[in-house]
């Protein structure tokens, strides 16, 4: 490969089958120094075969792969060989196995040149020279930093790897990967079991990673944020978007617009032309011309029609008997395994079509509260009341009511037994079960299977208030827009635990905060909640400076013309800049009352917004420590 052309992996007419079935065919694509690139596309289209492929854990079938030889990738793989007795931070500190070699040896030089060795001098000026720029005195507090924006805390450090869950066995893989000093990154869905800060926490990592990556990923918040680029797997093959996510969906709905017009205008050509054909064909004068006119519409390349969005699913969740006007009511709501609370002092009202999230770090009792809300604990204390002509439906994330030893068309069947097989049938192709798929065996099903089955288990419920454990979980994004859209239309009322962000965001306008055993209840969505949150730390807002220098003013008498000439310089500079914290002042109001105006769900005028609302606050928070270093001159 030429190094010059700064390509770390490049993949030309790639192929790629199993068991005959192609998932690639002939793609071509670069990923170059830099490039922040979101792989997106259905589940089963062939992302993750691409990724193996480029790791070269996978051959293609067909055409090349070209990897710049000295390119550091660096993945999320299966955890270490670990030792009997590693702790979390044992594991971490493996990464710098190299870094931890130098310091041990910089230690030996020490004690040599503490004994008057010398010699030794230049030996550990180099030695020591080069650990500072691997970063040997900052890998200790990064590698702390990464964990606890990935949700450990300082207590995790010391627990023994084996003890870890599955998700905190996931978190550390991708703590390892962040830590390591790669030229390309390589993330399949890293935000899985991140609950919503530590998303956010690696959203921010990923977007001031200086070098390049690659993320499978079905967050379209993270896409929109870290992305300059986005590849779509698409029917075997490979599309290139410039852009974030948003600049993807613009760009998406424009080609397929552009190719109906192109097709219509085809069409209406091959029409005419047809037409004419067919009148002229047997009349000997225009035979020759119509035969000649034949021979160019078989041989005109023809423009597809767009391809409809088949493969996603259609979810509906139909009209609901109207319930009362308050539809469930909880009080006190506590719970507790022996000595650790989970949450207490839980009080809340969920009105007729409402839409109410529950968020909050892992591990703090979310699912357990909404089983609570369920009737489904029997440790739990407090009391929750249902409201007139409520019907309860609950959606699980693990799909635990699920028979494992049937298929498809019996768990429907069971669910709904007035159901005819046809209508079975037809009902299931709505969620992608199609032909022979509604009897596939439930063991077998993938998560993303097992979610549209517990979806339309659901939706035959006929409930009017619905509990929704992740309802996203395991959904590729077409099926996320597909059941948003669906919600979104319920005329029901929600309650659900969620950590897709742009899904509260467009749903919820009551969140209920979990954390501590606390529960905060914030009127508003995600964003608003995120904003509010800032806000309030930010730093108290000093009093007017106008206000303070009149109070100071009169403090000190100033004698001697040289220290009247200062006084008058200090007193002109502080009006000038009272009169810039004014303007700054009106500025940051605006903002504030913009951000009451805008809609909850645009999420890119938000965060514009937001970052506009920061850079003036830090702005004014440096025109008022200035203000105050020129009133204590003048007062001294």
């Amino acid at each position: 490969m030429d190094e010059g052309t700064m390509s770390y992996i490049r993949l030309e007419d790639i192929s790629k089958s199993f068991a005959g079935t192609p998932v690639l065919v002939s793609v071509s694509l670069r990923v170059e120094e830099g490039e922040k690139i979101g792989l997106i596309g259905r589940n089963g289209t062939g992302k993750s075969t691409l990724f193996r492929i480029m790791l070269g854990d996978f051959e293609p079938d067909a055409g090349s792969v070209e990897r710049m030889r000295r390119a550091r990738m660096a993945c999320l793989a299966q955890m270490p060989d670990l030792k009997e007795g590693d702790t979390l931070f044992d594991v971490v500190m493996r990464s710098f196995s190299d870094l931890l070699e130098m310091e041990r040896r910089l230690g030996e030089l020490e004690d040599l040149l503490a004994g008057g060795d010398e010699k030794s001098l230049q030996q550990y000026s180099a030695l020591q020279e080069a650990f500072h720029l691997r970063g040997g005195y900052e890998f200790r507090t990064r590698a702390k930093q990464v964990l606890h924006g990935l949700g450990f805390t300082i207590d995790d450090f010391d627990l023994h790897v084996k003890a870890l869950s599955g998700g905190q066995r996931t978190r550390l893989m991708l703590a390892l990967v962040l830590l390591q000093d790669a030229d390309l990154l390589l993330l399949d869905e890293p935000e899985n079991h991140l609950d919503l800060e530590a998303r956010e926490w690696l959203e921010g990592f990923l977007k001031d990673w200086p070098r390049a990556f690659v993320i499978i990923s079905h967050d379209r918040r993270m896409l929109n944020a870290v992305t300059n680029r986005i590849v779509e797997v698409e029917r075997g093959g490979l599309k290139s978007f410039s852009g974030n996510y948003d600049a993807y969906m613009a760009n998406k709905v424009l080609q397929v617009e552009q190719q109906q017009k192109a097709y219509e205008r085809q069409q209406e050509f091959i029409e005419k032309e047809e037409k004419w054909i067919n009148r002229f064909r047997y009349k000997a004068t225009k035979a020759a011309q119509a035969q000649s006119r034949l021979k160019r519409l078989e041989k005109l390349e023809r423009v597809d029609a767009p391809v409809g969005d088949a493969s996603s699913a259609k979810f509906s969740l139909g009209e609901v008997v109207r319930s009362g006007a308050v539809v469930l009511a909880a009080k006190d709501l506590a719970m507790a395994y022996g000595e650790l609370k989970l949450y207490g002092g839980v009080s809340f009202e969920v009105e007729r079509g409402e839409r109410v999230g529950i968020i909050g770090p892992n591990g703090v009792g979310k699912t357990t509260l909404l089983r609570h809300l369920a009737g489904q604990l029997e440790l739990g204390t407090g009391s929750v009341s249902l409201g007139h002509k409520v019907k309860l439906g609950f959606y699980d994330q693990h799909h635990e009511g699920m028979n494992l030893a049937g298929d498809v068309f019996g768990e429907i069947a069971q669910s709904r037994p007035d159901m005819l097989p046809e209508q079975i049938r037809t009902f299931m192709g709505r969620f992608l079960f199609t032909g022979q798929d509604v009897f596939k065996a439930v063991s077998t099903l993938s998560g993303g299977e097992r979610s549209r089955v517990a979806i339309a288990k659901l939706i035959l419920t006929g409930a009017n208030v619905i509990l929704l454990d992740e309802p996203t979980n395991h959904l590729d994004i077409a099926s996320r827009e597909a059941l948003e859209s669906a919600l979104e239309e319920f005329p029901g009322s929600i309650v659900m635990v969620s950590h897709d962000r742009a899904l509260i965001d467009r749903l919820v306008s009551k969140l209920i905060i979990l954390d501590h055993g606390r529960a905060e209840i914030h009127l508003g969505n995600y964003s608003h909640y995120r904003w509010k949150r800032a806000e309030e730390a930010a730093p108290a807002t000093p009093a007017k400076a106008g206000d303070v220098l009149k109070i100071r003013r009169g403090k000190k008498p100033v004698r001697g013309k040289e220290e009247q000439k200062v006084l008058r310089k200090r007193r002109n500079q502080l009006e000038d800049l009272e009169r810039d914290i004014a303007e700054v002042e009106e500025l940051v109001n605006g903002i504030e009352a913009r951000f009451t105006e805008i809609d909850p769900s645009d999420y890119e005028t938000a965060r514009q917004l937001k970052d506009e609302y920061d850079g003036l606050k830090r702005d004014l928070g440096d025109m008022y420590a200035e203000w105050e270093r020129l009133a204590e001159e003048m007062t001294e």
